[in-house]
């Protein structure tokens, strides 16, 4: 066979058919390869793979729940199962006469049936008839005929209604025979189907996550309009923005596409890893009945990251080591998002995200590690150097004792060896170590701190008021630390040498004032004696309070805390320094200002002492010591520190990593290790770094956690931060401010030393074990006492003992009007009370019978003494509660009924009993009525009967916990001799209520005057 030739081109192509051909099939090829995979790939999201796998395990575990339920009914099962049929063949002996009756059943259905539409037509007719009759008498007058075609219409209505009614009265009666024969059978299926309602429940459950074919079809490629099973979850959250080149946009969160059980309880098994698991604390976060529910709040609003991002690799997660960072990149192409502003935060930082809406409430409510930076950053004295502006960091006392009396405290040898390191002196002080860190170790600065130090030391004692002290009296020191540790010192002291500032994390109340180990060795007794008996005499703006101690009491202490000594601290000489070192470091600052020459001249002009003052005035400034401290001339000086308002939105390209590769370039890394290492970043820059370049930032030798609470705080201080704060501001200004000025207070003075305040405090329960000899919890005391009392108190606690078995004293603070009333408005704001309130009118004679009548049926008298509290009338010292007569003076009338009804409701823990709680949450029952019923109290029901018009009456008044309650408060009241507002006159001869007979009260009659 001739071999074929190829068709010879035309003239007018240039091309080959077969060959185009050939070509156009192969891109058509490609084109649908790349088309399907563009679809498998958009399909293929890792979402799906997450919510698919979750619906897998989610499912699994509903079937082990399944068998463990079945396996635990099954026993009651085959019981029931073998209950219901004995109950059926003991129905089996009644069989033909049940259905002799559901035959006769069936015949009644049928005739009332018929009965029912005889009924309605008649009905239809009358209606009809009435209609034919009220037409005809508004055409002109009533037809006879009409009417009494009424009438019979309404006959025949009633007889079908009759004939209707019987039929099925007959068949209700039927089927009552037939319910009570099937009793014993019906019983045994409802309670069989209540044992098996929770096995159907988990299997209903479980066949909803089956993946059947409408599983494949919903969420096969395309059918997205569908509404597919899987699918992203978002929600639009209008109240948080974003702000995108200056256009705030609602933030839109997708974490749950990924994280699906984050807001779904149940997933929280130590078999349930990320991103399958519940978010932890429910209760409190995302949870639908928690206070920040994830519909109004979101995911990223706390935790940082790109809200609408649904890829690991976009969503700006955070790896929390250089392994992690590794596994990631590997397993999901992980990058880290340069231009994304909020990274998502890594555990541990997360409360950073608090700070958004809770900046200015100086508290944050369960953020522990925020609260704990907070206190961190505010006695370290952060505040002082950086400016902070936020209510919790602003308007407060410098963090450092006063230096403008140093000389009369302690000498200049020990402030030397202070100034160089305090933490060798006191393991858990919060002042920093400025000198010898890592930046400054060579011989030469070595030389030139040591000059520093002697010029600050020189600087403060020429500058120094020096007051004189006498000598102490003798003391005890054993009845000293008896003394130190009942009183109320241990609330805010410690005196332990081997004590670390980590050991009180996070409970740091116990170190609100100095560790007080050594204090024999670092000031006088006759100073000591003087600070222990009026401390703000040395130092007027001090927290530190007068305990009101004798002077015997007084000297115990001071030799108790003079016994404490080292040697290393005591008869030490001032260090000399190079004057060559000094010279240099003086004539540096002076060039600052002048030429060369003047700034010779002008030190060749000073004497040794001038220089020595000169360098320590300029090694102050360097060092911004006046930030914490009063310093005689720097009383208008400004801070020195960076603003951090919003450090947490700098741009990280502006923190400088200097040379230093070991640390993750993000925010959180570089704040953390600036508070644990100030100077690091220094590294390698020594050599072209003038000494006065070097950083400056002291090292506070705080922990981990220390560093991981304050660094928590100072990320949460963001532009959002700053915003939501003034708007918070100008939305409840009031109530928020006065919460916040409150609660700076009772930070400075630390009253959570000894008292429980919302939920926090009682850090002296360390020392005082006992419940019942410590302070009172001061939850509800806003609601609870009257304003100008807790006024006055406040200014004077000597006035009144409301608790002589106590040990430790409520101090006297010697607080200003504005504190005091800073104070008392936090209180009066936080249970949202009005401050001031009238005086009460004076009670009706009935009540205050019943009222005296519950008070000895409870025996409140036990406890709670109407009289100087000596022993209680028999109560030990553990059931001891203040004097009723103080109660008028110091306790709002309207809240005592609510005291009264329901003690733990208001503070939880109390040893108050409950005398009126229900058999339900929430409810109060009065079982006074019930009490008197009992023969053992005849004689107090015979005593209040004649106030009541009947024994009904007086019952029905014992069962309203309101009015029982309410007449305790008055017989109170009339106990303590009260005075009321203008009483209520009732005409003589009249009866309120029934009984006895009423008349005009007056205040002495109702227990007034005094």
């Amino acid at each position: 066979m001739p071999p074929i030739t190829p068709p010879e081109k035309r003239p007018d192509r240039h091309y080959n058919f077969g060959r185009m051909n050939m070509w156009f099939a192969i891109s058509a090829l490609a084109l649908l390869a790349t088309t399907l995979w563009m679809v498998v790939a958009d399909y293929a999201q890792p979402w799906k793979r997450y919510q698919a796998e979750f619906r897998d395990l989610e499912k699994e575990q509903l079937r082990k729940e399944l068998e463990a339920e079945s396996g635990k009914i099954e026993g009651q099962r085959k019981q029931l199962q073998a209950e219901i049929r004995a109950a059926e063949k003991a129905l089996g002996k009644d069989r033909d006469e049940i259905e002799k009756l559901e035959e006769r059943i069936r015949e009644l259905s049928s005739k009332w049936n018929q009965a029912d539409a005889d009924w309605r037509g008649a009905k239809a007719r009358l209606d009809e008839a009435r209609f034919i009759y009220d037409s005809s008498i508004q055409a002109g007058g009533a037809d006879p005929e009409k009417a009494e075609r009424v009438e019979e219409e309404r006959k025949a209505l009633l007889d079908a209604q009759r004939e209707r009614e019987g039929y099925g009265k007959e068949r209700e009666q039927i089927q009552a025979q037939i319910a009570e024969r099937r009793k014993a059978v019906t019983a045994a299926e409802e309670k069989l189907a209540a044992l098996q309602s929770g096995v159907e429940s988990l299997e209903t459950r479980a066949a909803v996550l089956d993946k059947d074919l409408g599983y494949f079809l919903l969420n096969a490629p395309l059918m997205d309009f569908v509404k597919p099973t899987l699918s992203v979850q978002q929600v639009i959250l209008p109240g948080l923005t974003h702000n995108i080149n200056f256009t705030e946009i609602n933030r839109v969160d997708r974490c749950v596409t990924c994280h699906v059980a984050a807001n779904r309880p149940g997933f929280d098994g130590e078999e349930w890893k990320e991103p399958y698991r519940s978010h932890p604390r429910l209760a409190e976060f995302v949870g639908d009945a928690s206070p920040h529910p994830y519909t109004q709040f979101g995911c990223t609003v706390c935790h940082g990251g790109l809200d609408r991002a649904t890829e690991f690799s976009r969503a700006g997660h955070s790896p929390q080591s250089d392994e992690q960072r590794k596994e990631w990149e590997k397993k999901y192409n992980w990058k880290r998002q340069a231009y994304l502003e909020y990274p998502i935060l890594p555990a541990g930082m997360t409360e950073a995200g608090c700070a958004t809406c809770h900046a200015g409430g100086v508290w944050t409510p369960k953020a522990e590690t925020q609260d704990v930076g907070r206190e961190l950053i505010t006695h370290m004295g952060c505040n002082g150097c950086h400016p902070i502006n936020y209510p919790s960091y602003t308007n407060l006392r410098k963090a450092g004792p006063d230096l403008t009396r140093i000389a009369g405290k302690t000498n200049p040898a020990w402030a030397y060896k202070w100034i160089e390191a305090p933490r060798d002196f006191h393991p858990t002080t919060f002042m920093p170590h400025f000198f010898y860190q890592e930046n400054t170790q060579t011989p030469e600065n070595r030389k030139r701190q040591a000059a520093e130090i002697r010029a600050i030391v020189d600087y403060l004692w020429a500058k120094s008021d020096r007051p004189q002290y006498g000598p102490a009296p003798a003391g005890n020191p054993a009845n000293g630390k008896r003394i130190f540790e009942t009183v109320g010192c241990a609330g805010c002291h410690i005196l332990d040498p081997k004590a670390k500032r980590d050991d009180f994390f996070p409970k740091m109340n116990r170190l609100h004032g100095p560790n007080l180990v050594r204090t024999g060795s670092k000031v006088s007794r006759g100073w000591l004696y003087a600070w222990v008996k009026n401390p703000k005499q040395y130092f007027p703006d001090t927290n530190m309070p007068d305990l009101r101690l004798t002077d015997q009491e007084a000297a115990d202490v001071v030799a108790y805390l003079s016994s404490s000594r080292d040697a290393k601290f005591e008869n030490v000489a001032l260090p000399q320094v190079d004057a060559n070192v000094r010279d240099e470091l003086a004539l540096g600052y002076l060039r600052n200002l002048y030429t060369l020459e003047t700034s010779r001249a002008r030190l060749d002009a000073m004497s040794q002492t001038e220089r020595n003052v000169y360098l320590g005035e300029q090694t102050i400034t360097k060092y911004g010591c006046y930030s914490c401290h009063d310093i005689q001339g720097f009383e208008n000086a400004k801070p020195i520190g960076t603003e951090l308002t919003q450090e947490g939105s700098k741009p990280l390209h502006q923190f400088d990593f200097g040379h230093v590769h070991s640390v993750a370039h993000t925010r959180h890394d570089w704040v953390k290790t600036k508070v644990m290492h100030p100077r690091i970043w220094d590294e390698g820059k020594e050599r072209v770094k003038d000494y006065n370049e070097l950083l400056k930032m002291p090292d506070f030798g705080v922990s981990e956690r220390e560093a991981q609470a304050i660094t928590a705080n100072v990320i949460g201080f963001t532009k959002e931060t700053a915003a939501a704060t003034r708007k918070a501001g100008a939305a409840d200004g009031s109530r928020m401010a006065s919460l916040a000025e409150g609660r700076k207070l009772i930070t400075r003075f630390n009253c959570q030393g000894c008292h429980l305040i919302e939920g926090q405090g009682h850090a002296i329960q360390q020392i005082i074990q006992d419940p019942a000899m410590l302070p009172p919890n001061l939850a509800a005391e806003g609601a609870r006492v009257q304003a100008d009392w807790l006024f006055a108190y406040l200014h004077d606690p000597s006035r009144v003992t409301m608790r002589p078995w106590l040990t430790a004293r409520m101090p006297t603070f010697q607080f200003t009007d504005e504190q005091a009333n800073t104070l008392v408005g936090y209180f009066a704001s936080r249970e949202k009370q009005k401050p001031f309130v009238s005086r009460p009118v004076a009670a009706h004679p009935r009540d205050l019978a019943v009222g005296k009548m519950v008070f000895d049926l409870y025996q409140c008298a036990r406890c709670h003494p109407s009289g100087p509290v000596v022993s209680g009338a028999g109560a030990s010292t553990a059931e001891l509660a203040p004097s009723l007569m103080l109660a008028p003076d110091r306790l709002r009338h309207d809240w005592v009924p609510s005291w009264i009804k329901n003690p733990q409701g208001w503070i939880p823990g109390t040893r108050m009993p409950d005398f009126f709680l229900g058999s339900k949450p929430g409810e109060f029952v009065s079982a006074v009525a019930q009490a008197l019923s009992s023969p053992t109290y005849a004689a107090q029901k015979q005593q209040i009967l004649p106030y009541f018009a009947s024994e009904a009456e007086m019952n029905a008044y014992l069962a309203d916990t309101d009015k029982v309650t309410a007449a305790i408060r008055d017989h109170i009241w009339r106990l303590a001799g009260a005075t009321f507002a203008a009483p209520p006159t009732v005409t003589a001869g009249t009866v309120d209520g029934g009984g006895a007979p009423a008349a005009s009260v007056s205040a002495g009659a109702a227990g007034g005057g005094r």
